[in-house]
């Protein structure tokens, strides 16, 4: 490996490494905004928090590592090409194509790692990641007593308090729930009162001093004198201590969700499409045997002939028309049932099939996103020696266009693909095989020197005028 073959390779790795930091941070916030409402107020604490991002920037690598190929080949080779690099290279002996050789090099080791990751890392890092999640979502927002506002759920009260200095609370009111379909049926007011509450307990005493309690009576009693409709009375000192144990943190490694298609490798999910076939074959094995049990008998042999067909007929007519009445209204209901209960066979099966078509989508993708990092970059690299113009801008705005052409051409065929409208293995490398044509032409006009110039228009160019 020559001087310039290590140059080639070193300034493209530094680029690359760069763009995949920033594609991983961008696709990384814009799944924390998203979920910014399951993570705020759950008094979950930041190491989770970080370890839930590691998930995430592990799980949103296939997305990221194509378009920093995309983009590191575009800066690359448009700064070679607008420096002179790319001629004085030329004048070396270096064509386009020997310029790429190097650089297959450091995309073979992307494409196996990107296999490598997808098919190891991704499984377990979406199996803790969205288990991590759920627990966390699962989490009550942490207990506060805010001056002035009603604060629910505690074990049957709401709580109110006028001002809070440290454990000391004023101007107290406790509202009485826990009947349910009754209302509130007790108040408690108070002017001071303290809060007593140990750290990691799962009770909250409050000590309410020189208040009044107001009861609802329940209509049902039966001595008369009682019902009054509310009774009131004062008390010097009252303890209510309420559960707090649902806002108590749960056990955040628990396992909710398990064997899902994004969490499992190529090995697992051979098993799983083995096992779920094979359910598919003999849930409609059982309702064929199932329904020709059920109406197998109303055809027999002998009715097929036309002497059977008047037999049955003439013995029809001798049937009262009460009972022909009440007969046809049991097939009727009988056609229906049977109609209802293919109508949920079918919604059924359509549900296997799609989950079945979920499993070959995850197989084939850990293929597919390798193999996309490699025919980006022969997009990218050409048409930045084609353009001849390098720079941060110019090559973020063209990856960020190609990128999403074939995101959404990957998008469109994989819900195609999940109906069964497209097959699981045209779904995923559809895509793929669009852009492959263009990235073969791409190369070839770039190895054929290849130049794209932009034109200004004849009112936009600059005109010199002699003095």
């Amino acid at each position: 490996m020559g001087r310039l073959d290590r140059y080639f390779i070193g300034n493209f790795v530094q680029i690359f490494a760069k763009t995949l930091a920033l594609s991983v941070f961008i696709l990384l916030m814009q799944m924390v905004w998203k979920y910014m409402d399951d993570l705020a107020g759950r008094g979950i604490s930041i190491w989770r928090i970080l370890e839930l991002m590691g998930y995430w920037s592990v799980s949103i690598l296939p997305m990221a590592a194509p378009i920093a190929v995309l983009f590191a080949g575009i800066m690359i080779y448009g700064q070679w090409a607008e420096s002179r690099e790319y001629a004085a290279a030329k004048a070396a002996g270096f064509s386009f194509l020997r310029m790429l050789r190097p650089v297959l090099l450091v995309l073979g080791v992307i494409g196996v790692l990107m296999f490598f990751v997808s098919n190891n890392f991704i499984p377990v890092a979406n199996f803790r990641g969205e288990n991590l999640l759920l627990n966390i979502a699962r989490q009550k927002p942490t207990f506060k007593l805010k001056p002035g506002v009603f604060v629910g759920g505690l074990d049957g009260f709401s709580v109110k308090v006028g001002r809070k200095e440290d454990n000391r609370i004023y101007d107290v009111i406790l509202y009485d729930h826990r009947e349910r379909g009754r209302g509130n049926t007790g108040v408690l007011t108070a002017p001071e009162g303290e809060i007593r509450y140990p750290d990691g307990s799962p009770t909250m005493t409050l000590v309410l001093r020189n208040g009044r309690s107001y009861l609802d009576v329940n209509e049902s009693v039966r001595d008369e004198r009682l019902r009054q409709g509310m009774l009131a009375s004062t008390f010097d000192s009252m303890v209510v201590r309420l559960d707090m144990s649902s806002f108590l943190l749960g056990d955040l490694g628990g396992i909710q969700r398990s064997n899902e298609f994004n969490m499992l490798t190529i090995s697992q999910l051979d098993t799983s499409i083995d096992v779920l076939e094979a359910q598919i074959s003999n849930r409609l094995t059982e309702v064929a045997r199932g329904m020709q049990r059920k109406l197998g008998g109303w055809m027999p042999d002998s009715m097929r002939s036309a002497e059977s067909a008047d037999t049955s007929l003439r013995a029809w007519n001798r049937i009262q028309p009460i009972h022909r009445y009440r007969a046809t209204q049991n097939a009727h209901y009988l056609a229906q049932s049977n109609r209802d209960y293919m109508n949920q066979i079918a919604s059924e099966l359509e549900w296997r099939n799609q989950h079945l078509a979920r499993h070959y989508l995850e197989w084939h993708k850990k293929f597919s996103v390798a193999v996309a990092c490699v025919l980006l970059f022969f997009i990218g690299a050409p048409l930045g020696s084609v353009i001849q113009r390098g720079g941060f801008g110019w090559a973020f705005v063209a990856s960020v266009l190609l990128f999403l052409l074939h995101y959404v051409l990957t998008m469109v065929s994989e819900k195609l693909g999940r109906t069964w409208v497209l097959e699981p293995f045209w779904a995923m490398w559809g895509p793929n095989l669009i852009l492959a044509p263009v990235a073969a032409a791409m190369t070839w006009w770039a190895a054929r020197d290849g130049r794209l110039t932009l034109h200004l228009p004849r009112r936009l160019r600059r005109v010199s005028v002699p003095v």
